[in-house]
């Protein structure tokens, strides 16, 4: 007897509590492109089904913070080697782009701008790294050496599937004004 199957759980959903302009396929199309690095892919399913999202507004040309549908969006992935990458997305009337990766702990949005957008400044325990826009890239940049690199990551620690630990994206009391 044959018995037809029934899809009736998605693999990734999105609760109820995720706002319209984080689904929006803008986002996802950029999604698909931070999933991959070199060509090949990067991260596991899973670590996308466990990443945490931040909107903020990282463009200072931009203010109007109440326009949800270009909200910059900073993704935390699950934690490799003692830092989460957080990956960029960047929003505009003018589209959606990858904006690059940052890695480190607690990830903080001051209040100073490069190539008019926001300096990201993240901590581990060796230190801060600042992540400044760069207008060539069109991405964020390290200033610096970071301790850690895609390209020297390997694969089998990003596939870990130990829980993340607690990290978090701050918007400095400044910031708000």
């Amino acid at each position: 007897m044959s018995v037809a199957q029934s899809f009736d759980h998605s693999y990734i959903s999105f609760t109820s509590a995720a706002q319209p302009f984080v689904r929006a396929d803008d986002v996802g199309f950029v999604v698909s492109e931070f999933m991959c690095f070199d060509g090949k892919p990067y991260y596991p399913i899973g670590a996308l089904a466990e990443a945490s999202i931040a909107p903020v507004r990282l463009s200072t040309t931009q203010p109007d913070d109440l326009d949800e549908d270009n909200l910059d969006l900073i993704f935390r992935m699950r934690e490799v080697d003692g830092g989460s990458f957080f990956e960029i997305v960047l929003r505009s009337h003018q589209g959606t782009t990858y904006g690059g990766w940052a890695w480190g702990r607690d990830l903080v949005v001051l209040n100073e701008s490069v190539n008019d957008h926001r300096v990201l400044v993240t901590s581990y325990s060796g230190g801060r790294i600042r992540f400044t826009y760069c207008q060539r890239l069109r991405q964020y940049k390290a200033e610096g050496v970071t301790p850690v690199s895609k390209t020297t990551l390997s694969q089998r620690a990003l596939e870990n599937t130990q829980a993340a630990s607690p990290t978090s994206v701050i918007v400095t009391p400044e910031d708000e004004a």
